[in-house]
Protein backbone atom coordinates (compact mmCIF):
# COMPACT_ATOMS: atom_id res chain seq x y z
CA UNK A 1 0.00 0.00 0.00
CA UNK A 2 3.05 2.49 0.45
CA UNK A 3 4.04 2.11 -3.12
CA UNK A 4 0.36 2.87 -4.02
CA UNK A 5 0.10 5.79 -1.91
CA UNK A 6 3.11 7.36 -3.37
CA UNK A 7 2.56 6.90 -6.34
CA UNK A 8 -0.86 7.99 -6.14
CA UNK A 9 0.59 11.47 -4.54
CA UNK A 10 3.25 11.87 -6.95
CA UNK A 11 0.43 11.11 -10.00
CA UNK A 12 -1.97 13.48 -8.16
CA UNK A 13 0.90 16.35 -7.43
CA UNK A 14 1.78 16.24 -10.95
CA UNK A 15 -1.92 16.32 -12.32
CA UNK A 16 -2.68 19.43 -9.76
CA UNK A 17 1.14 21.96 -11.01
CA UNK A 18 2.90 20.35 -8.63
CA UNK A 19 6.89 20.57 -9.49
CA UNK A 20 8.38 16.60 -9.63
CA UNK A 21 12.05 18.33 -8.99
CA UNK A 22 11.03 19.46 -5.11
CA UNK A 23 11.44 15.99 -4.57
CA UNK A 24 15.43 16.97 -4.48
CA UNK A 25 13.78 19.64 -1.33
CA UNK A 26 12.78 15.81 0.98
CA UNK A 27 15.23 15.49 3.58
CA UNK A 28 14.62 11.98 4.68
CA UNK A 29 16.95 10.91 7.02
CA UNK A 30 18.70 7.14 7.37
CA UNK A 31 16.91 6.86 3.63
CA UNK A 32 19.31 3.46 2.90
CA UNK A 33 17.82 2.11 6.14
CA UNK A 34 14.44 2.59 4.48
CA UNK A 35 15.36 0.91 1.16
CA UNK A 36 16.22 -2.28 3.01
CA UNK A 37 12.93 -1.97 5.25
CA UNK A 38 11.30 -2.27 1.55
CA UNK A 39 13.55 -4.71 0.64
CA UNK A 40 12.94 -7.32 3.25
CA UNK A 41 9.26 -7.03 3.01
CA UNK A 42 9.38 -7.80 -0.56
CA UNK A 43 11.64 -10.29 -0.48
CA UNK A 44 10.06 -12.18 2.76
CA UNK A 45 7.65 -14.36 1.08
CA UNK A 46 10.52 -16.13 -0.47
CA UNK A 47 12.41 -17.25 2.59
CA UNK A 48 10.80 -20.01 3.61
CA UNK A 49 11.70 -19.92 7.21
CA UNK A 50 12.91 -16.74 7.69
CA UNK A 51 9.93 -15.29 6.04
CA UNK A 52 8.40 -13.80 9.20
CA UNK A 53 11.14 -12.50 10.68
CA UNK A 54 12.61 -10.72 7.98
CA UNK A 55 9.08 -9.45 7.37
CA UNK A 56 8.74 -7.94 10.99
CA UNK A 57 12.59 -6.62 10.32
CA UNK A 58 11.33 -4.53 7.26
CA UNK A 59 8.13 -3.39 8.92
CA UNK A 60 10.41 -2.03 12.61
CA UNK A 61 12.56 -0.44 9.98
CA UNK A 62 10.13 1.53 8.45
CA UNK A 63 8.56 2.26 11.40
CA UNK A 64 11.38 3.66 12.94
CA UNK A 65 12.35 5.48 9.75
CA UNK A 66 9.10 7.01 10.08
CA UNK A 67 9.61 8.14 13.40
CA UNK A 68 13.42 9.46 12.91
CA UNK A 69 11.69 11.38 10.14
CA UNK A 70 8.47 12.72 11.82
CA UNK A 71 9.33 15.95 10.44
CA UNK A 72 8.25 15.19 6.90
CA UNK A 73 4.81 15.17 5.94
CA UNK A 74 3.41 12.06 5.84
CA UNK A 75 6.13 10.32 7.61
CA UNK A 76 4.49 9.71 10.90
CA UNK A 77 1.89 8.18 9.32
CA UNK A 78 4.12 5.59 7.63
CA UNK A 79 5.67 4.86 11.18
CA UNK A 80 2.50 4.12 12.42
CA UNK A 81 0.87 1.91 9.77
CA UNK A 82 4.18 -0.25 9.95
CA UNK A 83 4.25 -0.58 13.47
CA UNK A 84 0.67 -1.66 13.67
CA UNK A 85 0.91 -3.87 10.92
CA UNK A 86 4.26 -5.59 12.91
CA UNK A 87 2.33 -5.34 16.35
CA UNK A 88 -0.73 -7.87 14.93
CA UNK A 89 1.39 -10.23 12.83
CA UNK A 90 3.98 -10.48 16.26
CA UNK A 91 0.61 -11.21 18.57
CA UNK A 92 -0.78 -13.89 15.84
CA UNK A 93 2.79 -15.19 14.42
CA UNK A 94 1.42 -13.60 10.66
CA UNK A 95 -1.06 -11.35 9.31
CA UNK A 96 -4.71 -12.38 10.37
CA UNK A 97 -7.02 -12.21 7.15
CA UNK A 98 -11.24 -12.12 6.96
CA UNK A 99 -12.51 -15.16 5.56
CA UNK A 100 -15.28 -13.22 4.85
CA UNK A 101 -13.88 -10.41 2.74
CA UNK A 102 -11.54 -13.33 1.33
CA UNK A 103 -15.16 -14.71 -0.05
CA UNK A 104 -16.06 -11.12 -1.03
CA UNK A 105 -13.45 -10.66 -2.75
CA UNK A 106 -13.39 -13.54 -4.59
CA UNK A 107 -9.99 -14.85 -3.12
CA UNK A 108 -8.35 -17.74 -1.15
CA UNK A 109 -5.65 -17.36 2.07
CA UNK A 110 -2.13 -16.35 0.26
CA UNK A 111 -0.32 -19.48 0.63
CA UNK A 112 2.99 -17.35 1.51
CA UNK A 113 3.59 -18.32 4.83
CA UNK A 114 2.52 -14.72 6.17
CA UNK A 115 -0.97 -14.44 6.72
CA UNK A 116 -3.62 -16.38 8.43
CA UNK A 117 -7.16 -16.68 8.74
CA UNK A 118 -8.70 -14.95 11.49
CA UNK A 119 -10.56 -16.61 13.62
CA UNK A 120 -12.08 -16.56 17.49
CA UNK A 121 -8.61 -16.79 18.70
CA UNK A 122 -7.14 -13.72 17.10
CA UNK A 123 -5.89 -11.17 18.85
CA UNK A 124 -6.48 -7.65 17.52
CA UNK A 125 -8.44 -8.75 14.77
CA UNK A 126 -9.58 -5.31 14.17
CA UNK A 127 -5.73 -4.57 13.24
CA UNK A 128 -5.92 -7.25 10.85
CA UNK A 129 -6.70 -7.72 6.74
CA UNK A 130 -10.14 -7.28 7.13
CA UNK A 131 -10.92 -4.17 5.22
CA UNK A 132 -12.57 -5.05 2.04
CA UNK A 133 -11.48 -2.38 -1.24
CA UNK A 134 -13.74 -3.56 -4.15
CA UNK A 135 -12.55 -1.14 -6.63
CA UNK A 136 -9.07 -2.63 -6.40
CA UNK A 137 -10.92 -6.05 -4.63
CA UNK A 138 -8.34 -6.79 -2.39
CA UNK A 139 -8.14 -6.75 1.17
CA UNK A 140 -5.91 -3.66 3.69
CA UNK A 141 -5.61 -3.32 7.20
CA UNK A 142 -5.48 -0.35 9.47
CA UNK A 143 -1.87 -0.06 9.07
CA UNK A 144 -1.74 -0.43 5.27
CA UNK A 145 -4.20 2.30 5.25
CA UNK A 146 -1.94 4.55 7.54
CA UNK A 147 0.79 3.50 5.09
CA UNK A 148 -1.07 4.50 2.01
CA UNK A 149 -2.15 8.03 3.19
CA UNK A 150 1.27 8.52 4.71
CA UNK A 151 2.97 7.79 1.70
CA UNK A 152 0.67 10.14 -0.67
CA UNK A 153 0.80 12.67 1.55
CA UNK A 154 4.71 12.77 1.70
CA UNK A 155 4.92 12.82 -2.40
CA UNK A 156 1.93 15.12 -2.42
CA UNK A 157 2.73 17.43 0.01
CA UNK A 158 6.00 18.29 -1.33
CA UNK A 159 5.27 18.30 -5.03
CA UNK A 160 2.58 20.67 -4.16
CA UNK A 161 4.53 22.49 -1.59
CA UNK A 162 5.18 26.41 -2.39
Amino acid sequence: MLVSGLVAGFVLGLALGGDWRRLQQLDFKLSPALLVGAVARAVAPFLGGLRLVTKKIGLLLIALIGVINRGVPGAWLIGIGSALNFLVISVNGGMPVDPGALVAAGKSIPNDGLHLVLGPDTRLGFLADVLLAPVVNNIYSAGDVFLAVGGFWMVFRVLKDR
